[in-house]
């Protein structure tokens, strides 16, 4: 169970950010307006992640699932501030 604690806290709060971010950048409209209801919706997600994260069986899969989704979030969202965003 303690390998389920560690990930929820070393994984849940950066794919949540990289999650809100990535749905956030593809929002039409103004980034000012959108800034406060996108950080109030941060706290429920964060928190059904890391209830998800909980109904694991296997902790190995936890974690390879968990790092696989972080570092495929941080790219789509690096993909997307490139290439969408800025062209």
């Amino acid at each position: 169970m303690a390998a389920k604690h560690w990930a929820a806290v070393l994984f849940g709060l950066p794919l949540t950010i990289a999650l809100i971010g990535i749905l956030a950048l593809l929002f039409p409209g103004e980034a000012q307006r959108s800034v406060l209801p996108w950080l109030l919706f941060t706290f429920p997600v964060w928190v059904l992640i890391m209830a998800l994260m909980y109904l694991s069986r296997s902790n190995k899969k936890l974690w390879l699932l968990l790092t696989v989704l972080t570092v495929f979030s941080y790219s789509l969202l690096w993909l997307i501030k490139t290439y969408v965003v800025a062209g």
